[in-house]
Protein backbone atom coordinates (compact mmCIF):
# COMPACT_ATOMS: atom_id res chain seq x y z
CA UNK A 1 0.00 0.00 0.00
CA UNK A 2 1.53 3.14 -1.07
CA UNK A 3 1.98 6.42 1.27
CA UNK A 4 -0.88 8.65 -0.05
CA UNK A 5 -3.42 6.03 -0.15
CA UNK A 6 -3.21 5.95 3.57
CA UNK A 7 -3.78 9.71 3.82
CA UNK A 8 -6.90 9.47 0.83
CA UNK A 9 -10.38 11.38 2.48
CA UNK A 10 -13.18 10.00 1.28
CA UNK A 11 -15.51 12.95 -0.40
CA UNK A 12 -18.23 12.65 2.47
CA UNK A 13 -15.72 13.32 4.58
CA UNK A 14 -14.34 16.40 2.63
CA UNK A 15 -17.72 17.37 2.38
CA UNK A 16 -18.68 17.01 6.24
CA UNK A 17 -15.42 18.95 7.06
CA UNK A 18 -16.35 21.93 4.50
CA UNK A 19 -19.85 22.25 6.32
CA UNK A 20 -18.16 22.45 9.66
CA UNK A 21 -15.31 24.65 8.54
CA UNK A 22 -18.39 27.41 7.19
CA UNK A 23 -20.23 26.77 10.19
CA UNK A 24 -17.29 27.92 12.51
CA UNK A 25 -16.49 31.00 10.31
CA UNK A 26 -20.36 32.22 10.14
CA UNK A 27 -20.28 31.61 14.43
CA UNK A 28 -16.48 33.93 14.62
CA UNK A 29 -18.13 36.70 12.47
CA UNK A 30 -21.44 36.80 14.12
CA UNK A 31 -19.60 37.03 17.28
CA UNK A 32 -17.42 39.85 16.10
CA UNK A 33 -20.62 41.38 14.95
CA UNK A 34 -21.78 41.20 18.26
CA UNK A 35 -19.12 42.62 19.77
CA UNK A 36 -18.42 45.49 18.01
CA UNK A 37 -22.15 47.20 17.93
CA UNK A 38 -22.33 46.39 21.74
CA UNK A 39 -19.00 47.10 22.53
CA UNK A 40 -18.96 50.86 24.71
CA UNK A 41 -22.67 50.99 25.10
CA UNK A 42 -23.77 51.70 28.71
CA UNK A 43 -26.73 53.64 28.11
CA UNK A 44 -25.34 57.04 28.53
CA UNK A 45 -25.38 60.16 25.72
CA UNK A 46 -22.28 61.87 25.65
CA UNK A 47 -22.98 65.65 24.81
CA UNK A 48 -20.14 66.30 22.13
CA UNK A 49 -19.68 68.53 19.49
CA UNK A 50 -16.99 71.08 18.34
CA UNK A 51 -18.97 73.88 17.71
CA UNK A 52 -19.82 74.40 21.59
CA UNK A 53 -23.02 73.58 22.07
CA UNK A 54 -21.93 70.47 24.45
CA UNK A 55 -20.77 73.52 26.68
CA UNK A 56 -23.57 75.42 26.17
CA UNK A 57 -25.69 72.64 27.24
CA UNK A 58 -23.37 71.45 30.21
CA UNK A 59 -23.85 75.53 31.33
CA UNK A 60 -27.44 75.57 31.53
CA UNK A 61 -27.48 72.37 33.66
CA UNK A 62 -24.72 72.93 36.08
CA UNK A 63 -26.27 76.49 36.70
CA UNK A 64 -29.47 74.71 37.67
CA UNK A 65 -28.26 73.09 40.52
CA UNK A 66 -28.82 74.53 43.92
CA UNK A 67 -26.11 77.24 45.27
CA UNK A 68 -24.08 76.98 41.71
CA UNK A 69 -25.00 80.27 40.57
CA UNK A 70 -23.37 82.07 37.67
CA UNK A 71 -21.01 78.70 35.40
CA UNK A 72 -18.72 79.06 32.69
CA UNK A 73 -16.99 75.58 31.43
CA UNK A 74 -14.00 74.89 29.07
CA UNK A 75 -14.07 71.17 27.73
CA UNK A 76 -10.62 69.09 26.42
CA UNK A 77 -11.78 66.88 23.88
CA UNK A 78 -9.48 64.10 22.73
CA UNK A 79 -8.72 63.32 19.15
CA UNK A 80 -11.55 60.93 18.73
CA UNK A 81 -13.73 63.69 20.40
CA UNK A 82 -14.13 61.81 23.89
CA UNK A 83 -13.58 64.20 26.85
CA UNK A 84 -10.81 64.01 28.83
CA UNK A 85 -11.40 66.45 31.23
CA UNK A 86 -13.10 69.54 32.40
CA UNK A 87 -12.87 72.91 33.98
CA UNK A 88 -15.74 74.47 35.99
CA UNK A 89 -16.25 78.05 37.43
CA UNK A 90 -19.02 79.20 39.43
CA UNK A 91 -19.82 81.58 41.51
CA UNK A 92 -21.22 79.18 44.26
CA UNK A 93 -18.28 76.71 44.36
CA UNK A 94 -16.65 78.12 47.44
CA UNK A 95 -19.18 75.84 48.84
CA UNK A 96 -17.85 72.32 49.59
CA UNK A 97 -21.17 70.81 48.86
CA UNK A 98 -21.76 72.79 45.46
CA UNK A 99 -18.64 72.05 44.60
CA UNK A 100 -19.16 67.98 45.46
CA UNK A 101 -22.36 68.27 43.13
CA UNK A 102 -20.53 70.42 40.14
CA UNK A 103 -17.88 67.47 40.29
CA UNK A 104 -20.22 64.61 40.39
CA UNK A 105 -22.58 66.66 37.87
CA UNK A 106 -19.88 66.53 35.03
CA UNK A 107 -18.06 63.64 36.40
CA UNK A 108 -21.49 61.70 35.57
CA UNK A 109 -22.90 63.19 32.28
CA UNK A 110 -19.25 62.41 30.19
CA UNK A 111 -18.30 58.97 32.03
CA UNK A 112 -14.86 60.28 32.97
CA UNK A 113 -13.23 60.21 36.42
CA UNK A 114 -13.93 62.63 39.22
CA UNK A 115 -10.64 63.70 38.90
CA UNK A 116 -10.51 65.33 35.46
CA UNK A 117 -12.94 67.73 36.73
CA UNK A 118 -11.70 70.68 38.11
CA UNK A 119 -14.14 73.24 39.73
CA UNK A 120 -12.80 76.49 40.90
CA UNK A 121 -14.98 79.69 42.51
CA UNK A 122 -14.94 82.30 40.26
CA UNK A 123 -13.24 85.80 41.43
CA UNK A 124 -15.44 87.91 43.78
CA UNK A 125 -18.28 85.16 43.52
CA UNK A 126 -18.84 86.00 39.83
CA UNK A 127 -19.59 89.69 40.66
CA UNK A 128 -17.94 92.44 38.81
CA UNK A 129 -15.85 94.97 40.50
CA UNK A 130 -17.70 97.91 38.63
Amino acid sequence: MRMQDKFKISPELKEMFMRVLVCAVVIAVGFLAVNAFTQGRDGRRQIVDEDGASETALIEILSDIKGAGDVDVMVKYEDGGGVTGVIVTASGAGSVVVKNNLTNAVSAVFNIPASNVMVFEKENGGESNE
